[in-house]
C-alpha cells in the first residue's frame, strides 16, 4: 500500500447521529436532565422478527417473537453547558419472551467543549456520509448492532476552521473499543477513525463533503488452532501491532509471533468507506446526493471493486407551513450493490490487487464484522442463521469446522424511505426494500439469485396521555425467497421528561 493510502486510512472520521426507529429524540444539548420510559410489545405470522422491526436497532429488539419490550433511560449534565461540562447517559432495555434479555445500549460518561467530546463507554452512533432516518444503513456501521464499549475522541459535528472563513469544516473521531467475547474470539480489540471535510459554497447554498472510516478488529485468542491461521490461538495484540493497525501497514516478518496468515494479509480485520456527498438548499427543499464506497484491502482502496457501493438520495421538503392536509416530509432513496468485490479469485495472476474480498467476512475472525449476534454494518448482509431455514447450507466456502459467519454478501438492494404529516401532528414513515441476495463470492450458489422484499409502515400519534406522550404503531412484512415469510406488528407508547 503507497504512503498517501496509509495517510488516507490514518486521518480518516465521522458523521454521527443517534437514534433511528423515528420516535422523538430528546433535546440533550439544551436539556439538563431528560428521562425516556417506553413500554410495548411485537408479534409476527412466524417466529423470526421482521427485517424492519429488528434491524438498524442497536440490536435491542429480539430476533424472535413474540415480545414485551420495556426502555428506560435518562440523561444528565453538569456544569455550565456553554463551557467545558459533562455528561452521564445510561438506557435499559428489556425484553421479555421466548429469550428474555437486559440490554444496555447506552450506557457513556462523557466531557464536553464546544467543539470536542470525550468519552468512555457505549453510544447510539452511525457513521458515513449518508441520510440516518430513512436510509437502509450507513455500509460499514449503521446502528444493526449493540455498540461497542470504547473511549472516544472526536468534534461535535463540524468544527469550522476559522482561517477558511467558514468555507472548510472538518469533522473527526479516534477510537479505541473491546469487543464483547464469543465461543470464536475473547478479548478482541476495536480500532476506529474517521475524518471528514465540509465546504461551503455560494453561501451555504451548496455544501461538499468527503471523508474516510477506518475500522479494524485486532488482536484476542481464538478458538481456531489451524496452522497459518494463528499462532497456537493467539492473535497478536501488542503496542507494535497496534501501530501495525493505526498505520495499516504490514507486521514485520516473525513467524514466532505472526501467523501465515497475517503475513500475507495485515494484522487484523480492516474494513470501512470512502465517503462523498453533495447537498444543495434553497426555499422550496434541501437535497442530499451521497455514495459511500467499500474498501477492505487496498483493492477497494484502489477502487478495483467499482461499482461496488452504496448511493443515495434524499429529498427534505421545506414547504411545510399551513399545509392542510397529508404532506410528504421527505424521501431517501438508495441502491446498494456489492456484487463486484475486486472479482471471484483471491490470487489474480501477477495484479497488483487481489479479489475476493468477501466483505464483512475474514478467516482469523469466524464471526465476522458483527457484534451480540448482529451484523454490524448494513443489515442487508445476512448472518448464516438469519437467512431461511432450508438456506443453511447456502453454498460458498467453508473453512475450519464450518462456515464463515456472514453467508450473504453479494447484494443489490432497492430501498424507499418515506416520511409524512398530517396537520395534527400524526407522522408516517414507511420503508420498503427489495433485495437480491448471491451469497458469498468465493463459491456461488446454483439457487441464487433468490429475491426479497422487506417492508414497514410506521404511525407516530401524539397523545395527551401522561402529560403528552407518543403512540407508536407499526407494520412489517417479509416475503420472499431469503428471509422466512412474516407479517408482524409493533405497539408502544412513549414518553419523555425533560428539565432544563
Amino acid at each position: 500500500m503507497t504512503n498517501s493510502l496509509r495517510f488516507v486510512l490514518f486521518l480518516a472520521g465521522i458523521v454521527a447521529v443517534p437514534r433511528l426507529f423515528a420516535q422523538a429524540i430528546p433535546d440533550t444539548v439544551t436539556a439538563r436532565q431528560s428521562f425516556m420510559v417506553e413500554a410495548g410489545g411485537l408479534g409476527s405470522s412466524s417466529r423470526q422478527t421482521p427485517f424492519w422491526f429488528r434491524s438498524r436497532q442497536y440490536g435491542t429488539v429480539p430476533l424472535t417473537g413474540p415480545a414485551g419490550i420495556v426502555r428506560l433511560g435518562l440523561t444528565r449534565q453538569f456544569g455550565d453547558l456553554q463551557r467545558i461540562h459533562s455528561k452521564v447517559a445510561v438506557e435499559g432495555v428489556a425484553n421479555v419472551g421466548s429469550s428474555s434479555q437486559l440490554i444496555l445500549p447506552v450506557a457513556y460518561a462523557s466531557l464536553l467543549s464546544r467543539n470536542f467530546e470525550l468519552y468512555l463507554g457505549r453510544k447510539r452512533e452511525v457513521f458515513g456520509l449518508v441520510d440516518t432516518l430513512l436510509s437502509m444503513g450507513s455500509y460499514a456501521w449503521s446502528g444493526n448492532a449493540l455498540p461497542v464499549y470504547k473511549l472516544q475522541l472526536g468534534t461535535r459535528g463540524y468544527v469550522p476552521l476559522g482561517f477558511t472563513k467558514g468555507v472548510v469544516a472538518l469533522n473527526g473521531m479516534y477510537a479505541h473499543g473491546w469487543f464483547s467475547n464469543t465461543d470464536s474470539i475473547q478479548n478482541s480489540f476495536l480500532h476506529q477513525k474517521a475524518l471528514f471535510f465540509r465546504f461551503n459554497l455560494f453561501h451555504n447554498r451548496v455544501r461538499l463533503y468527503g471523508g474516510v472510516t477506518h475500522f479494524a478488529q485486532w488482536g484476542g485468542r481464538s478458538n481456531i488452532y489451524k496452522d497459518g491461521i494463528t499462532v497456537k490461538g493467539r492473535i497478536p495484540s501488542s503496542l507494535a501491532t497496534y501501530k501495525d493497525i493505526i498505520l495499516v501497514r504490514q507486521p514485520p516478518s516473525d513467524t514466532t509471533q505472526y501467523s501465515r496468515f497475517d503475513l500475507e494479509n495485515q494484522a487484523g480485520n480492516h474494513l470501512g468507506s470512502i465517503d462523498v456527498a453533495m447537498e444543495i438548499d434553497n426555499p422550496q427543499a434541501n437535497w442530499y446526493l451521497y455514495y459511500q464506497h467499500p474498501f477492505e484491502d487496498k483493492s477497494g482502496v484502489a477502487f478495483q471493486n467499482m461499482p461496488d457501493g452504496l448511493y443515495g438520495i434524499r429529498w427534505k421538503n421545506k414547504w411545510i407551513d399551513g399545509h392542510r392536509g397529508f404532506i410528504i416530509r421527505q424521501l431517501t432513496v438508495e441502491f446498494l450493490t456489492t456484487l463486484n468485490q475486486t472479482g471471484f479469485n483471491f490470487n489474480i495472476g501477477n495484479r497488483l490487487y487481489n479479489g475476493a474480498d468477501d466483505y464483512f467476512n475474514n478467516y482469523q475472525y469466524v464471526d465476522g464484522w458483527t457484534h451480540q449476534q448482529r451484523v454490524i454494518g448494513t443489515p442487508f448482509f445476512t448472518r448464516l442463521m438469519d437467512s431461511r431455514d432450508d438456506l443453511h447450507n447456502l453454498k460458498g466456502g467453508h473453512k475450519n469446522k464450518g462456515p464463515l459467519m456472514i453467508s450473504n454478501n453479494r447484494v443489490q438492494v432497492g430501498h424507499l424511505g418515506i416520511l409524512g404529516e398530517w396537520p395534527s401532528g400524526v407522522q408516517l414513515r414507511a420503508l420498503l426494500s427489495y433485495s437480491r441476495n448471491l451469497g458469498r463470492p468465493i463459491s456461488s450458489d446454483p439457487r441464487t439469485p433468490l429475491t426479497q422484499f422487506s417492508g414497514m409502515a410506521q404511525l407516530m400519534l401524539p397523545v395527551s396521555w401522561l402529560g403528552g406522550a407518543q403512540l407508536n404503531l407499526a407494520v412489517a412484512l417479509d416475503q420472499g425467497q431469503w428471509l422466512t415469510n412474516s407479517l408482524g406488528g409493533w405497539l408502544s407508547l412513549r414518553k419523555i421528561i425533560q428539565k432544563r
